[in-house]
C-alpha cells in the first residue's frame, strides 16, 4: 500500500501544471491597484505574455535607485508594441508603506496581494533573499531570467536584457536596437 502511494504521489508530481495553476495565472489573478487609503482589487482585460516580477520595499534604498531603470525600459517596451508588463512584490511590512512606495516612484503598474503572495512558495523561492529583485516569466509560468539564484545574486542588468530580447522578439514588437 505505501509503495502506491508513494508511486502515485511521484507520478503527481511528474504531471505538468494546469494552465491555471502557472505562477502567470496566479500573480494575474491576484491584482491590487493603490487607491488613497487601500489597495483595490483588478484584473487585466488580457495577462500579458511576458511579465517582470519586481521585488522590491520602500525601506530599500538600491530599489529606489532601480526604479528610473525599470521604468524606462518598461515604457520602451510597451511604446514599441511589446506584450508586457511589470508586477510590483512588496516586501514592505505594511500596506501603507507599501502603497507609499508606489506613489512616490509613480509606478503605472499593479502589485501582487502581499496577502496572496505569502501563500505562494513559488514565488517566495524566486524573490530572494533580499531586494531588489526582477523575475521574468512568461504566460507559460517559466522562469526565463531571475536575479538571484539560491543565495547568489547576479543583479538584475542580465534580467533587463533578457527582457528586452524576449521582448523586442513578439510578433509586431518595433524595439530600437538597443534598451534605453
Amino acid at each position: 500500500m505505501r509503495s502506491e502511494w508513494l508511486l502515485a504521489l511521484a507520478l503527481l508530481l511528474t504531471m505538468p501544471a494546469s494552465a491555471a495553476d502557472t505562477l502567470h495565472a496566479q500573480v494575474s489573478a491576484s491584482l491590487m491597484q493603490p487607491a488613497e487609503r487601500t489597495l483595490e482589487p483588478m484584473q487585466w482585460p488580457r495577462p500579458p505574455r511576458l511579465l517582470a516580477l519586481y521585488v522590491g520595499a520602500n525601506w530599500c534604498g538600491p530599489c529606489h535607485a532601480f526604479m528610473p531603470t525599470l521604468r524606462a525600459l518598461r515604457d520602451a517596451l510597451r511604446e514599441a508594441g511589446a506584450d508586457t508588463e511589470v508586477v510590483y512584490i512588496s516586501q514592505d511590512e505594511s500596506e501603507a508603506a507599501l502603497r507609499r512606495y508606489m506613489h512616490q516612484q509613480q509606478m503605472p503598474w499593479p502589485v501582487l496581494d502581499p496577502r496572496r503572495a505569502a501563500r505562494m512558495p513559488q514565488l517566495q523561492a524566486l524573490a530572494g533573499p533580499a531586494p531588489p529583485n526582477l523575475v521574468l516569466i512568461d504566460a507559460q509560468g517559466n522562469v526565463l531570467a531571475n536575479g538571484w539564484h539560491g543565495r547568489r545574486y547576479d543583479g538584475l542588468q542580465p534580467v533587463l536584457k533578457e527582457w528586452w530580447k524576449r521582448a523586442c522578439a513578439q510578433e509586431g514588437a518595433r524595439c530600437a536596437a538597443t534598451p534605453p
